[in-house]
């Protein structure tokens, strides 16, 4: 997941890139002394269709009223308590997902899928992106990093090379994850904040997803082919130490037990219910959490596994991933400050000035570029929602954009910077384990990267015509 941000510090050229909660603590630290400096103010707000939003013509200034630098660390615990639904909703996903890897279901999957293609390399390669495309759109995102060795070793067996290994599990992952239709850590969290239903506008969110997973497809299998017809093509060469144990006529061989075909019947029902549940049932964090971990336990006991052993796994999967989901409500803190301080409308304010100048189109894209600038200091997926929405959504009511649309670009500029940004942890892993040069791999995928944001930018043109919504 982008939330499971890896932790370790990364550094560059003398530079070392802090911990993203070192990050955001600057961030709440700036925000609790803005409201000693910045004058205060509020818009008044006014009950449209039962929601509370902006009145755009009524920004006015009040009594400043400062928070005080005891108070700064008290807003984290009020942001980590207005968070917990949305974060036991990540905890449990990500506990009951381990439960599925652990009984050794999706490692058969693959195993099968590569049997299933027999033998047919741009098949096999396409069918196991689409398996961790799906996987991505959910909001996998680290979780895959095991299968990088499988997938280098499959690539060099059918004659491609190192690249287009790493390639098929990284690459669908993270475009898939930039804009999921139901990335539990950025657009269900980015909807919550904003006062948006769980996972709505999902057929227009569909839509811009299949148009950036057939650009993905087809610039990795075009260098796949491409390789594989001119080896001297290759940006990596064909040898990784990493794949040189994986066996994959052994893995096709492998057979999907009784217990783990209906496990994987069980993950896929699960996931339809998580995209169905929030339309047909109004489901928000609570209800698809609780799915998850329905599902989790249910699974656990299918595999075989003792009461132990299934806590132990959930237990491992939650604290994994603690620092990234508590970037939830640790950032949250921030916009609890701003507003305590009453001057998060005042920013508001600030922001919108030029913003109207400028046509609303031109606004959403300003946002997407803010958002993937933000992105690059603040690499966590949630964090860098609960941080910036409370701004955005506003923002949007004040300068004639929908907080869809809000919304959009900044899963957008967070999503797809991930492919690039040096500060991504999990970037930085894939392509460690890839044996790949950063440099190389940057190379190699900007000109996909320039691709995907020219279809987010053109999605986000369309999404501001329609006035995309509920809201």
């Amino acid at each position: 997941m982008k939330d499971n941000t890896q932790t370790t510090e990364i550094k560059t050229k003398g530079f070392r890139v802090p911990h993203v909660w070192t990050i955001i603590l600057f961030c709440l630290i700036l925000a609790g002394i803005m409201t000693y400096i910045v004058p205060a103010g509020v818009y008044d707000r006014v009950d449209v269709a039962g929601r509370q939003v902006i009145d755009p013509t009524t920004f006015h200034l009040v009594e400043p009223s400062p928070v005080a630098p005891f108070d700064w660390f008290v807003c984290i615990i009020d942001g980590l308590t207005a968070s917990m639904a949305i974060m036991s909703m990540i905890w449990f996903t990500i506990a009951a997902t381990d439960v599925y890897t652990e009984s050794g279901t999706l490692h058969k999957m693959v195993g099968w899928i590569i049997k299933v293609c027999r033998g047919n390399y741009l098949l096999v390669m396409g069918a196991l992106m689409a398996f961790f495309a799906v996987r991505g759109a959910m909001g996998a995102f680290e979780l895959h990093i095991p299968f990088v060795p499988m997938t280098i070793a499959l690539a060099l067996a059918c004659g491609c090379d190192v690249m287009t290994g790493l390639a098929i599990a990284m690459i669908p992952t993270f475009a898939a994850f930039a804009y999921g239709p139901i990335n539990v850590y950025t657009v269900a969290v980015a909807q919550g904040i904003a006062g948006l239903p769980v996972y709505s506008a999902m057929t227009f969110r569909v839509v811009i997803w299949l148009a950036m997973m057939v650009v993905t497809f087809w610039f990795v299998l075009r260098y796949a082919a491409k390789v594989k017809a001119d080896p001297t093509a290759s940006v990596t060469g064909f040898t990784n130490p990493s794949a040189a144990n994986i066996d994959i006529a052994a893995l096709q061989k492998e057979k999907m037990t009784g217990r783990q075909k209906l496990l994987m019947f069980m993950l896929l029902a699960t996931i339809g219910l998580q995209m169905v549940g929030p339309m047909l049932w109004k489901w928000s964090f609570a209800e698809i959490g609780a799915l998850w971990l329905i599902s989790g336990i249910i699974a656990g006991v299918v595999a075989g596994f003792n009461n132990e052993r299934i806590c132990d796994i959930m237990g491992k999967a939650c604290a994994g991933v603690f620092v990234g989901v508590v970037c939830i409500g640790f950032a949250r803190a921030v916009s609890v400050v701003l507003t305590k301080g009453n001057i998060l409308d005042t920013v508001i304010y600030g922001l919108s000035i030029p913003l109207k100048q400028i046509p609303s189109s031109l606004s959403a894209l300003g946002m997407l570029v803010i958002q993937a600038i933000i992105n690059f200091f603040i690499p966590s997926g949630s964090g860098q929602a609960a941080v910036t929405m409370p701004i955005m959504a506003p923002l949007a009511d004040v300068v004639g954009l929908t907080r869809q649309t809000a919304v959009m670009a900044f899963q957008l500029g967070d999503g797809l910077t991930n492919i690039v940004i040096p500060t991504m942890g999990a970037l930085v892993v894939y392509i460690g384990v890839a044996k790949v040069p950063f440099s190389t791999y940057f190379k190699w995928v900007l000109p996909l990267y320039a691709m995907l944001m020219g279809i987010g930018a053109a999605g986000l043109l369309v999404a501001t015509f329609i006035k995309l919504g509920p809201f």
